[in-house]
């Protein structure tokens, strides 16, 4: 993936097609950029806390490089599409939320009832290409401010990951991370062992 690439391409190179929510992750990048005045992540100098494990969060990855591997990218099972964006440099941090109701609309409606179908017709077919075109225009064209709502807000920074030591699980045999295992006087257990034994 090329990082000169302009940021919608990024994102939907990452994510591997257009869709409503990974349009909505890529406006919600491009004001975090613009707003905290910061450049892609290299070194864990951004943080994104995401708040649902939908579509806009390959746009985070993508264009903030904010990712699981590098312990950037915090995850939060709300199922909101709620992205606070975080410099470790600036000391600042912005939450962005998209409103409710910003993607209702017979447009938004008609393009997710086809887009559910399991078979279309090639004429559903033309019509969902052509409803993605003008979700498209839509989302990128619209006032920021129409479909999302933003505020700064005070940010705990954890510190940057550590390279934790890996042992052996006396169950599985398999490695785990020193930090996630259950360590007794006698052995080490995994945490899905450990929840497999009942919790023994």
């Amino acid at each position: 993936m090329c990082r000169d690439m302009p940021p919608l391409e990024l994102a939907i190179q990452f994510h591997g097609h257009i869709c409503p929510g990974i349009l909505m992750g890529v406006r919600a990048s491009e004001f975090a950029i613009q707003h905290l005045q910061l450049e892609r992540d290299r070194d864990e100098e951004l943080l994104a806390v995401v708040e649902t494990n939908s579509c806009g969060v390959d746009a985070i990855q993508a264009i903030l490089g904010c990712t699981f591997g590098k312990g950037n990218l915090i995850f939060k099972d709300y199922g909101k599409a709620v992205y606070t964006i975080a410099s470790r440099d600036k000391g600042r941090a912005v939450r962005i939320a998209q409103k409710f109701n910003s993607n209702r609309s017979p447009l938004f409606n008609r393009y997710r009832e086809l887009n559910i179908k399991d078979h279309l017709t090639p004429e559903e077919k033309t019509e969902q290409e052509n409803l993605l075109g003008q979700v498209f225009e839509s989302i990128m064209t619209a006032p920021f401010e129409d479909i999302f709502q933003w505020r700064e807000v005070e940010f705990d920074f954890p510190a940057k990951a550590e390279i934790r030591r890996t042992l052996q699980c006396s169950v599985c045999g398999e490695g785990v991370m020193d930090t996630r295992a259950v360590i007794s006087e006698t052995r080490v257990i995994c945490p899905a062992c450990h929840i497999d034994k009942g919790g023994e």
